[in-house]
């Protein structure tokens, strides 16, 4: 679809994953660090303009702040899903 020039450091990529007869078409767009040219990386996904970072984060946040801020439990929790 395109293209968005964020800053020196950040580039927004669209696009656009088709509909089917099973499925609607979604708008992804794709955040990429773009300080090294060379190695461009993807810091977020944004699907239909859901951050799946700022969702992460949220996540992460609500567990911290039902444990008293023990990151103990946070990295117990994330140990927990990657195991599972």
């Amino acid at each position: 679809m395109g293209k968005e020039i964020l800053s020196e450091n950040y580039t927004i990529v669209n696009s656009l994953l088709k509909g089917t007869k099973e499925r609607p078409e979604v708008k992804i767009d794709w955040r990429i660090y773009t300080k090294n040219p060379n190695n461009p990386l993807i810091r977020d996904l944004i699907i239909e303009g859901l951050s799946l970072a700022r969702t992460q984060k949220e996540e992460f946040s609500s567990v911290l702040n039902s444990n008293d801020g023990d990151i103990n439990v946070l990295f117990k929790t994330l140990e927990d899903f990657i195991n599972n």
